[in-house]
């Protein structure tokens, strides 16, 4: 019989009972879960492409890229297009139901939207993407320590856009606004598992933690999806997301999801990818707070709608040190380009957001033509 050491049956012992919560009482979980029934993410079938973006499906890949070239002398045009039809590629990345081939396999089809998928992102990195210039950091410690100082102090922490939801948004700016909010993180859990694939040591720990509590630590009715079930059910948002989604959606709201999951999808940009996402999580607390003080100075206090914000305001935080951490304390080291990565993630990340919000903020204040249109007015808004 062989026998265990001290360290090995803690070990076992840790992970011999299941930590998924125990649902055998189906009436119960039935009621916490009753949402489930909708599909998720609330996205139509695919019907079909854009006719501009199967027009650039149809081309060789060196028309394509002679087309973006072209677009590039109309710079709105140019971010429209691009971030619209990354918007179709990464629908069939993810595998819902908006995605262009997910019931059936199709060769030429998959082989073109690959094709597809590395012109326009080289296009998004090498031409559209405006970082800040990165510091020459190589020592993953050095390189934590920076990104704990731009986590708390980049353009987007403290971006006009969120004092505007907290002290002037109407109800119907702040409805449009949390539209926009609930299709960039609808499968944010989807992308923290694509994140997991390709790390090791504290940056999967760290990740896989973060994954953990994204999907409710095992309980259904705290996946954090969940809770923007929630918010469109307290708001009767589902069926007019359907509608924003045709046609109402503007493209600039795609922004930070087209740069995370081109980071994503592709091997070389793991850590890219990992920067990226310390970013994006060191803005929810700031951010998550002004949306809660618009959402009560308007009347929207149902705790339906306020959970998935509150929740994150803190968690968050948490997340975002231990992303840090795991960049400081990774064993094996890291090399210096890939500490490079992770740095430049970052910053690609700042810079995506903040045109994100500059033109979000232009677009909510149009809707009622107030005078605050006028303060941040920036390329961003004209999508460049």
């Amino acid at each position: 019989m062989t026998t265990t050491s001290n360290g090995s049956g803690h070990a076992i012992d840790q992970q011999s009972q299941s930590t998924i919560a125990d649902h055998r009482n189906s009436r119960a979980t039935a009621d916490r879960t009753a949402l489930y029934a909708h599909p998720w993410p609330p996205v139509q079938r695919f019907a079909g492409f854009a006719e501009d973006f199967s027009r650039f499906l149809a081309a060789q890949p060196s028309e394509q890229a002679r087309a973006l070239a072209a677009l590039r002398d109309e710079p709105d045009r140019h971010s429209k297009f691009l971030h619209e039809s990354l918007a179709e590629v990464y629908a069939h990345w993810f595998g819902y139901r908006d995605g262009a081939y997910i019931q059936h396999d199709d060769d030429a089809g998959e082989l073109a939207l690959y094709q597809a998928k590395l012109n326009l992102e080289r296009d998004l990195f090498e031409h559209w993407a405006r970082p800040a210039r990165q510091p020459e950091l190589t020592d993953q410690s050095a390189a934590a320590d920076f990104l704990d100082q731009q986590a708390a102090r980049n353009p987007g922490v403290h971006h006009p856009l969120f004092d505007f939801l907290a002290t002037e948004a109407t109800a119907e700016q702040l409805t449009r606004f949390l539209q926009c909010e609930v299709i960039r993180n609808e499968v944010v859990d989807d992308e923290v598992a694509l994140l997991v694939v390709g790390l090791q040591g504290m940056q999967k720990a760290v990740v896989a933690a973060n994954l953990w509590d994204e999907c409710g630590r095992g309980r259904l009715e705290n996946f954090h999806t969940y809770w923007l079930r929630r918010l469109l059910t307290a708001t009767n948002g589902w069926q007019a997301l359907a509608e924003f989604r045709e046609g109402q959606q503007p493209w600039f709201s795609r922004i930070t999801s087209n740069v995370f999951s081109a980071v994503l999808t592709r091997p070389s940009r793991t850590m890219l990818a990992y920067g990226c996402f310390l970013i994006f999580e060191g803005w929810v607390e700031p951010h998550f707070r002004k949306i809660l003080q618009g959402l009560d100075r308007v009347g929207m206090t149902d705790d339906d709608i306020g959970v998935y914000f509150s929740a994150h305001v803190k968690i968050d935080p948490r997340h975002s040190q231990e992303l840090s951490d795991g960049l400081r304390g990774q064993l094996p080291e890291l090399e210096p380009d890939q500490v490079a990565a992770v740095v430049q993630g970052a910053l690609l990340a700042v810079d995506a957001g903040t045109r994100q919000f500059d033109a979000m903020l232009a677009y909510l204040t149009r809707l009622s033509g107030t005078p605050s249109a006028q303060r941040t007015l920036s390329a961003a808004d004209a999508g460049g």
